[in-house]
């Protein structure tokens, strides 16, 4: 068992997706063309479909309050053309008229200025335009009718389109819940606790892109018609009720509001302050609706970049048309969420990990993450921080279990990061979890960690943390020596014993004992030290018969290990172990499992009775504490670049060949 992966896919099923998305992607290719209609209904059936649903709840009938709301919608757009269109056509059929002003404008003050200015000489018969405008603006009606005819086949095809979108939508409407009631029928079992997240998660980030888009569309409308109206310009409402409506096609609404207004001021203005103050107005709005705006109410609940955002409004306005460009942000901000669960199940893949195989992940290969030397998960209650790991509640029976890059050194926290330290143990007592739970089962879950926290802090658990049981933790540490190191080698010296256990003489140092000893210790909180107990003091803590277990069970596990590590060309010289009880007093794995942290390893290949062999752990930082002249008390010194860098490449070289 795997703690850290989501439910895997069958071998083929890459593929298969692979194949599905050639062919679907083929399809929308050919068939662009006409499936704007459906397209746009679709949208429209999901915008509405809750108020159908709130209607259905009250006693109308859904083919009734299908019909009442699309009535509705196509009254309410109806009133709003109604409305907004003689007011548009009005007042620019009178800035029409001033064409050949602006003309003559142009003619008299810009171009002399030009050459004035930057030497510029451009020749211009404005004389001539003039004629040109007016002539076309004049002539017969018939003279047009070949342009019409020619376009006649574009205009049928936008009114078909029109038509057919409430058709689409009725229909789609009608039968929206019955149709995701079928959808999610078909997916499988085991799968649908994902795909219900993944779906609430598009659901989300579409609410807010579309709650978001019109707060800013509202908010643009009105600074730019209060600003243009307070500096006096003519048609400041149209020209700002335009850039507001169409900033939902970014850069469209800035770009034509801008121009129409330097337009306007060019003809009203007698010098070039109100040029400049028009110019100004709608810097500031763009900058204000870019950095301000925009991020923090759409762009930081949907994450998109921008561009991202530019190369959506092309693709889809390649396949779809204007519609798709409407359509391009919320349909990119939700491929963006299928994106984020595809990298999830890829990083979480065993073609991406490799499996258990980290031959692959040495020093040069091992993924690093930014160091993290505290976790911050808000969406979950915290429950405690250990030395290393921070652990939340995830419901009432279930914990998160994050292990942060901490170190640990004389039980005092440092406060310096590991690098990759994390990763390493969680993915080190992952392995054993699953080796040894033939002696003994672990609390890890086979639940994925990115499932239970919110989105943006998934990065701080994506393979460092577990999703395990919660049990009742026993307030002991299960310690197993096999060789003679450490604080066993010094109290041996002074009493031929390690924590009570007579030894024979003449041990040197790093010996082999004859066999491997239990000596259990206290759990001491952060900042304070573990210390060693009898056998006899902890069977009064936890019962006699949980004692023997505990101890049968360490043994039992060491042994095991060691065997293994030693063809991996690892000794285990000693490790610690945890137990927790579940509710039917049966005895768990918790915590982690022989990891470089919880135990001593050495290189078979250099190890020499008599002296004390290399560690893959984080015996650098020891002995450069031991030589620091730091009194082993609260607060850690900061760890030197050389001795981290050093520290992190034993532990990825420790589960290199552990897991090799």
């Amino acid at each position: 068992m795997d703690p850290i992966r989501p439910p895997s896919l069958p071998g083929n099923m890459p593929w298969l997706v692979l194949i599905a998305l050639l062919v679907m992607g083929g399809l929308v290719y050919v068939l662009g063309p006409i499936l704007t209609p459906f397209l746009a209904g679709a949208l429209l059936a999901y915008i509405f479909d809750p108020l159908v649903d709130r209607l259905e709840a009250r006693g109308m009938s859904r083919g009734t309050g299908t019909i009442l709301v699309i009535l509705l919608a196509g009254l309410a757009l109806f009133t709003l053309m109604l409305i907004a269109l003689p007011m548009f056509q009005g007042q620019f059929a009178e800035l029409s008229q001033r064409v050949p002003a602006a003309l003559d404008l142009l003619q008299t003050r810009f171009l002399p200025w030009l050459q004035q200015t930057f030497g510029i000489t451009i020749s211009a018969d404005m004389s001539s335009v003039k004629t040109w405008l007016t002539e076309k603006a004049t002539q017969n009606g018939a003279d047009w009718l070949p342009t019409l005819q020619t376009g006649a086949l574009a205009v049928l095809g936008v009114v078909v389109n029109v038509l057919l979108i409430p058709v689409v939508m009725f229909y789609l409407l009608k039968d929206w819940d019955v149709m995701m009631a079928r959808v999610a029928a078909l997916v499988p079992h085991n799968w649908r606790t994902r795909v219900t997240r993944i779906a609430r998660t598009m659901d989300a980030v579409i609410g807010e892109f579309m709650r978001g888009q019109l707060a800013v569309m509202a908010i643009l409308a009105l600074y730019h018609a209060i600003a243009l109206w307070a500096l006096g310009l003519d048609y400041a409402l149209p020209i700002g009720l335009l850039t507001g409506l169409l900033s939902f096609v970014p850069f469209l609404g800035i770009g034509l509001g801008l121009t129409l207004a330097l337009l306007v001021a060019l003809l009203q203005f007698a010098d070039w302050s109100g040029v400049a103050w028009v110019a100004g107005i709608f810097l500031v709005g763009q900058l204000v609706e870019s950095y301000v705006i925009t991020p923090r109410i759409v762009g930081e609940r949907v994450g998109l970049h921008p561009v991202a955002v530019i190369f959506a409004l092309a693709a889809f306005g390649q396949l779809f048309g204007f519609v798709g460009v409407l359509l391009a942000v919320p349909l990119a901000a939700v491929l963006l969420v299928a994106l984020r669960e595809l990298r999830t199940v890829y990083e979480s893949s065993d073609f991406y990990r490799g499996g258990y195989n980290a031959g692959s992940f040495g020093p040069a290969h091992f993924p690093m993450s930014a160091p993290l030397l505290e976790s911050h998960i808000s969406s979950l209650p915290l429950v405690h921080k250990g030395k290393v790991r921070d652990i939340y509640a995830v419901g009432d029976d279930k914990l998160l279990i994050v292990t942060t890059d901490r170190l640990s050194a004389f039980d005092v926290v440092m406060p310096t990061p590991i690098a990759g330290k994390g990763e390493v143990l969680t993915r080190v007592s992952a392995f054993w979890f699953n080796k040894l739970k033939a002696i003994v089962p672990s609390q890890a879950l086979d639940i994925a960690p990115e499932s239970v926290v919110a989105e943006n802090e998934r990065d701080q658990v994506a393979g460092r943390a577990i999703v395990v049981k919660k049990l009742k933790a026993l307030p002991v540490e299960a310690i197993v020596r096999g060789y003679l190191v450490g604080s066993g080698w010094k109290e041996y010296l002074a009493s031929q014993s390690v924590c009570g256990i007579k030894l024979p003489a003449g041990l040197k140092l790093a010996d082999r004992l004859p066999e491997p000893i239990f000596t259990p210790s206290t759990k001491a909180a952060i900042g304070a030290h573990d210390e060693n107990i009898a056998f006899d003091a902890m069977a009064e803590l936890i019962g006699a018969d949980l004692a023997k277990q505990v101890r049968d069970v360490s043994l039992t596990l060491y042994k095991t290990a060691a065997e293994y590590a030693l063809t991996r060309g690892i000794i285990i010289a000693d490790t610690k172990f945890e137990f927790g009880v579940d509710k039917a007093g049966k005895l768990v794995l918790i915590d982690e499992a022989l990891t470089p942290d919880s135990s001593r390893f050495w290189p078979a290949d250099q190890y020499q009775p008599g002296s004390n062999p290399p560690s893959f752990d984080k015996q650098f930082v020891r002995d450069w504490l031991e030589s620091s002249g730091w009194n082993k008390q609260a607060p850690g010194p900061v760890l030197p670049d050389e001795i981290v860098e050093k520290t992190a490449a034993k532990y990825r070289e420790a589960m290199t060949r552990l897991l090799g």
